[in-house]
């Protein structure tokens, strides 16, 4: 997450604190208007001048909540200099209520501790500091106010600085809480915008799916960059015909079709959990038991091919129906060692898959048909009780000694 989207959402949560707040607000005077009521009607133990001032008072606050209420809540405004004045303005309305019902050591003074609390709600330690230090400053009103007041007992000077300590030690205490859980905030999307971009990044290789098992692993995304030998099942596919068809078309057209083509295999492949490799002009390699581990890969494999020539021969159904160009593709699937990792500069890296597994299923699909599936008796024993495979005999290959046997998937497109 940018600085700018972190800012953005810190004043999101502070504005919905400020509501929090007004709410709180406007909640405390209609029940303190209540009880001044009851206190006078009632029970007869305020006295007139007395209960006068404190709805006086109250209103004045209410008037203000008021105001609060429909600027920040209704109107939908709201800048950042308003948790300052909303904290003075609360600060100074329970100041001047204290002081005219005369309550220098009644029930509403601990409201200045609870008014520190409750601007932890705005999620700033410097709007928790000033509402610290507008109800330190508030009870020094209250303080003074007290002397010379014969209906009043003084407040201790000591007692006095004692209590304001304690205020500006609760904000300082309530700040650093609101520091900690912004730095902890800010951690947390720190790692969500890693994992993120690094499930972005693997969402090149694997569906979205896999992508979460590789960084939920213990190894995470590093495991797609560390070089390792492992055994894998190995794909190639590739178009038939390609460079005559290519330099026939118009630049456009053929790349609007490739990745029509691509994006319809890329699917194919994922649903089975293969792992993309890479592009080659119009090759493509998948990958199956790398990074994860798939015990079926070889049988994923296959079926990933059968599934991409029925989907092949889809494709060519509707390009055909709207006259658009039809393209035969031949697979080769081959087991064996790789060496797998990200390969490339400091500046640029991506995944591959080496070694003669690699250069033997190349060669592999380039003996392939359109249409067919080929793969080499190491697949062809591993899964040969899931699909139905023709004997092609012996099959020279470049690099190899002698003859390997090929067989060749049935019913590959139905």
């Amino acid at each position: 997450m940018t600085k700018d989207k972190l800012d953005m959402f810190f004043r999101e949560e502070e504005h919905s604190g400020e509501l929090k707040i007004n709410r709180i607000r406007l909640a405390f005077l209609a029940l303190f208007l209540i009880n001044e009521m009851f206190n006078f009607y009632a029970l007869g133990v305020v006295g007139y001048n007395q209960h006068t001032r404190s709805v006086r008072a109250a209103l004045a606050w209410g008037i203000y909540a008021a105001l609060a209420w429909g600027l920040v809540n209704y109107r939908g405004f709201y800048a950042r200099p308003i948790k300052y004045v909303s904290a003075a303005a609360d600060a100074f309305f329970l100041t001047l209520t204290i002081v005219v019902v005369e309550g220098n050591n009644g029930p509403l003074l601990p409201l200045y501790y609870i008014l520190i609390i409750f601007s932890g709600l705005r999620y700033s330690r410097r709007a928790i500091m000033a509402s610290a230090g507008f109800s330190a400053l508030g009870y020094a009103v209250v303080w003074y106010y007290s002397f010379g007041n014969p209906r009043l007992t003084p407040i201790s000077p000591y007692f006095a600085v004692i209590y304001m300590l304690i205020m500006v030690m609760a904000g300082v205490f309530a700040g650093y809480a609101t520091g900690k859980m912004r730095r902890l905030v800010v951690k947390f999307a720190e790692n969500l915008l890693r994992r993120e971009l690094a499930e972005t990044a693997l969402s090149r290789y694997v569906s979205h799916q896999v992508a979460r098992k590789i960084l939920d692993s213990p190894e995470g995304a590093s495991v797609m960059g560390e070089g390792r030998r492992t055994k894998a099942a190995v794909l190639m596919s590739d178009i038939r015909g390609f460079t005559p068809m290519s330099e026939a078309m118009d630049a456009g057209e053929l790349v609007k079709l490739l990745n029509l083509y691509f994006g319809r295999m890329v699917d194919v492949v994922f649903r089975h959990e293969g792992t993309l490799d890479k592009f080659v002009g119009d090759a493509i390699i998948v990958v199956f038991n790398d990074p994860l581990e798939q015990p079926d890969a070889e049988k994923r494999a296959v079926a990933c091919a059968a599934e991409m020539q029925r989907e092949i021969a889809a494709f060519n159904a509707k390009q055909a129906a709207a006259g658009g160009r039809t393209l035969g593709v031949g697979i080769g699937v081959h087991c064996g060692p790789v060496i797998a990792g990200n390969v490339g500069s400091q500046s640029r890296m991506d995944y591959t898959v080496m070694g003669d597994t690699v250069n033997f299923v190349s060669r592999l699909q380039g003996m392939a048909p359109a249409g067919a599936v080929y793969v080499s008796a190491a697949v062809r024993n591993a899964t040969a009780a899931d699909f139905g495979y023709k004997s092609l005999g012996g099959m020279e290959f470049k690099g190899c000694s002698g003859q390997a046997e090929v067989f060749e998937l049935e019913q590959a497109t139905r």
